[in-house]
């Protein structure tokens, strides 16, 4: 539904989860029915400790083509650290397609492109 080459979709979390997520988390709280595992990727502290935007995205895949982007908007709603976040490699979702009230948290930050390392 939301597959598409060369975009990611990205989701904060800015706050230790109450209960643990897992393999429900998309379906649950943001409408998803199906994607790729093997195209999630999970960055930020293991610890859940606030780790700035910058040093999350860092370890992230093609992180350098991505996270400039991607900070942008964040801090545009006052968004500078996160706990954790995680991304899902080509895909698009678009949260105007589910019928579904999105979280608070984790954030869903947006879609955006990124470019494989030659």
């Amino acid at each position: 539904m939301f597959e598409k080459d060369g975009v990611l979709s990205l989701w904060l979390f800015l706050n230790k989860p109450a209960k643990e997520y897992h393999d429900t988390l998309f379906k649950s709280e943001f409408g998803i029915e199906s994607f790729d595992g093997d195209m999630l990727e999970v960055g930020g502290s293991d610890e859940w400790d606030r780790i700035s935007l910058a040093l999350a995205f860092k370890e992230m895949s093609y992180g350098d083509s991505w996270s400039e982007a991607a900070t942008a908007p964040a801090k545009s709603v006052g968004i500078d650290q996160c706990r954790r976040c995680f991304m899902i490699l080509n895909f698009a979702y678009n949260p105007q397609e589910v019928i579904i009230k999105l979280p608070v948290d984790p954030y869903f930050l947006g879609v955006f492109k990124y470019q494989e390392e030659e």
